[in-house]
This record gives structure tokens, sequence and C-alpha cells, in this order.
């Protein structure tokens, strides 16, 4: 397959599909997996374990992410920290297949919840603070491609490779207050403070057929760093429709995302008074955005048998999640509020169905779940050349595929204190694209009269490639009761 290459002569960092269709899909990227508030790889080892589904079964200090009022399930006051281990594996094609993994450990999870009350009190109120932590890092790598060839003034390069790089955190404060009301009915509220720290990188290199010199390049605009804070708050009911039966209901606001902070690196030409062009690299762009990040709405049914005084007590729950996706809304400079564009054409409304067990025999709890949700973009977004068909056509999990997670979980009590360990399973297919205007700050190449200095391509067409992700994640979690 043959791609024709145009030089960059004005500043363009978004893709462009028709006159109606623009948006830079490093900011699409960042939006559905950053911004989206969700901490999968975070929480307690039990709601992990449960798959994270105790939207109804709360008394847990995680639970509160699902639902508020699962707070007031709780009788005693508890302090817990968690420790995770998460290795996270990309497998890339654009005909030819590349793997690499990383691996990191951190403190994933620490909550504190305050219980106030006696037994015998009609309304008990606790007090809750939970801390999730979760890394951003994903490092995808397209491999060397024989089959994309082009030309530029009558010399041939072929693809040698082309990287995704994203480093960074995100974490989430939440501070909760929730209310028991006879043991029957419990009503919640949630205030979340999130913070973003993230850089990323989108680099290619290609290969001089006649002398194998290798050129190397970055996608305009990057590399670049962001910090942002978000505020969202939640509100939540559940209510036993008899002892062994809740049913709850939740609802989280979207995410403010403001002054998001964002260097970057901007890459022009211009054309001197002698009709010359000039190459530059400009450093330390710096410009605020902010995002609105979805809300979502969660209804969950829990069984749990008497937890109190049965040896051998069984827990299961059950959620559905909303994800108001049409919400997300982008802020800022001109040119950052066109990513609006792939926002009204191309996503809709997601789901999640979470499943969770727990049975417990005297100190000894045993654990599993499960977990899919849909992906948040349409089936048919942008038309891109596919290497598995062979073809242009549309891709289905264009920038967010579906997802799959399995776990499993065991728990022991020591008295007042407590272990838990979990284990959990992600796996999502995906496709990106390759496209746009990238620059080189390095290398410096002839062509010809007034086209010496760093090549800046524009690759005018676009090339799927697919991502099959895979995430294992070791959960441990240390408590007390008191």
């Amino acid at each position: 397959m043959n791609k024709k290459i145009v030089l960059f002569t004005a500043l363009l960092a978004m893709f462009q599909y028709g006159k109606s269709q623009i948006f830079d899909p490093n900011s699409i990227y960042d939006g559905l997996n950053a911004y989206n508030g969700n901490f999968e790889n975070s929480g307690t080892a039990r709601y992990i374990g449960m798959g994270e589904s105790m939207g109804a079964l709360g008394g847990d200090i995680s639970a509160v992410e699902t639902n508020p009022a699962g707070l007031g399930i709780f009788r005693n006051s508890v302090a817990n920290l968690t420790l995770g281990v998460l290795s996270n594996k990309n497998k890339a094609t654009m005909k030819n297949s590349y793997s690499n993994t990383d691996t990191n450990f951190n403190f994933s999870n620490a909550g504190f919840v305050m219980a106030f009350g006696d037994e015998s009190d009609r309304l008990k109120l606790n007090l809750g603070v939970n801390y999730s932590y979760q890394r951003l890092d994903n490092d995808v790598v397209f491999p060397y491609n024989e089959s994309y060839v082009y030309t530029i003034n009558n010399q041939e390069f072929d693809f040698n490779s082309y990287e995704q790089s994203v480093d960074g955190y995100k974490s989430k404060l939440k501070f909760s207050i929730a209310t028991n009301f006879d043991d029957v009915i419990y009503f919640g509220l949630g205030l979340d403070w999130h913070y973003i720290s993230m850089d990323r990188m989108d680099s290619y290199s290609d290969r001089l057929l006649s002398d194998n010199n290798l050129g190397y390049f970055y996608r305009q605009g990057t590399p670049y760093s962001q910090d942002a804070n978000g505020f969202g708050l939640s509100v939540g009911v559940i209510g036993k429709v008899f002892p062994e039966l809740r049913l709850g209901a939740a609802y989280h606001s979207p995410i403010w995302w403001s002054d998001i902070d964002t260097d970057y690196n901007y890459f022009t030409a211009e054309v001197s008074k002698d009709n010359v062009l000039n190459w530059d690299i400009y450093y330390g762009y710096y410009d605020k955005y902010k995002v609105t990040a979805p809300g979502k709405l969660v209804l969950s049914a829990a069984y749990a048998s008497d937890i109190v005084n049965d040896d051998n007590s069984l827990a299961f729950n059950f959620d559905f999640i909303n994800y108001f996706n049409k919400d997300y809304e982008f802020k800022g400079s001109p040119d950052y509020r066109l990513n609006n564009t792939f926002v009204d054409n191309y996503m809709h409304d997601s789901q999640e169905y979470r499943a969770g067990i727990e049975y417990r025999f005297k100190e000894l709890k045993v654990r599993a779940g499960y977990a899919y949700m849909s992906s948040p973009v349409k089936d048919n977004t942008i038309t891109g050349f596919n290497y598995e068909t062979g073809t242009d056509s549309m891709v289905k999990n264009y920038m967010a595929g579906e997802k799959n997670k399995f776990s499993f979980g065991l728990g022991y009590d020591i008295g007042q204190f407590f272990a838990d360990f979990a284990y959990q399973f992600i796996k999502t297919d995906y496709y990106t694209s390759f496209s746009g205007a990238y620059y080189n700050n390095k290398e410096i190449r002839n062509f010809g009269p007034g086209s010496e200095g760093p090549l800046s391509p524009i690759f005018d067409s676009v090339t799927f490639g697919k991502i099959k992700n895979t995430q294992n994640n070791f959960v441990l979690t240390l408590g007390m009761r008191f």
C-alpha cells in the first residue's frame, strides 16, 4: 500500500475527516481513559474481589464509589490500607505485532470510617474518607511495517515504528456522609476532589530505503504535560425490601475539570522575505483547558443473609450503571473545542453490568465477581485503512473498547483485624489511528532547494492499528475495626 505525503507548511494539529468532522485523537483518548473518573484498578481487595459490585450491599469503604449510601451499612469504625501490583500488557498490530508489559507497585487505596451511634439508636450517622490512586502508564508500540511505503521527492521510505506513550497518575479524595434509619433505609452524599498529572508522547520513525537511515518524529503538539483538578458529587439511597433483600440507586454528577494546565511542543514553518522556507521548533507553549466528564446512574440489588449471627452467610450484589457520555464537553481554545464534534457525532451512552458474590464461613471469606462495560463510542465512526481486512473501512471500538473484568478474592478476620486479597483480570480490544502532522527536531533532510530542514509530513489518510490490552491486578488490603 502506498501512502501520499505532503510537506507541512502551516500550523495543523487536528485530524480532519470532512468539513464537519475535526478532532484531536489524543484529547479524545485522554477524555475517555484519564478524565472519565473511573478507578477500575483501585479499591479495597473486598471491593475488587466482588467485581466492584457493592452498590446495594455496602459496608465497604470503596462501595461509596458506587453508592455513597453504602457507608450507612457500617456498624463499626474501620481503617484500612490497600497495596497493589498492576501488570499492563499491550499487543499492538498494524499488519505486524509487538507486545510490551509495564508493571508497577503502589498504595492504591486508603480509607477511614467513623461510625456514630449505639445499636439501639433509630437514627445513626457515619462519616467516611476514601483516597484512590491509579497509574495511567500505557505504552503502545507498532513495529516495522514493510507494506507501508511512501515517496517524498523521488525518495522512498517505509514505516519503521509508531509509539503512543502515556506516563502519569490520577487520584481522588472522597468525603462521604450517610445516615441509617432503623437499619431499613440509608441515605448518602459524597464529595469528590480529583487530580491528574500525566505526560503524553506520540512518536514515529521511518526508514529511507536507499541507505537505511532512520528519521525520528514527534506528532504535532506532543510531547505534552498536563496537570488538572476536578470536582464531582454523588447522592444515593439504599432500602431494605425485606431483611435479606436490598435495593439501591445513586446518581453521580459530571466531573468538572477546570484549569487543565498544558505544556506542549509545537512546530512552525515560515517563509522569509527572500522566499526561503525557515524551520523552527518552539518549546514551552502553555495553555489552559476545561473538560466536563460524564455523569452516571447506578441501580443495584443485593441479597445478604444475616452476617452477624450466621456462621455460613452469603451475599450477592448486582449493579447496572449507565454513563451519560454525551455529557463530555471540551472547553478552551477554538481548536480544543472542535473535539466536541467527536462527542456529537460518534459517542453515545454506555452501560456497565457488575455482579459479585461473597460466601463466609466463620472467619474465612471467599469472593468472586464479573463486570462487562460497553464502548462509549459508536460502531461507525471514521474510515481508514484496516490491515485486517485489507480495505478502507470503519472499525468497532475506536479509541475505547468493550471491557470484560474477572475477579476472585479471599478474606480472613483475626479479632478486630482483617486481611483481604484479590486478583483482577481486565481485557479490552480497541483501535487507534495513525495520521496527522509530525515534526523532527533532530534530523536534517535535504530534498532540494527550499526544503532543507526538519521534515514535517502530513499523513493525509488514516491507518488503523489494533490494540489488545490485558491487565493483571493483585491487591492486598489490611484493616482494623474499632
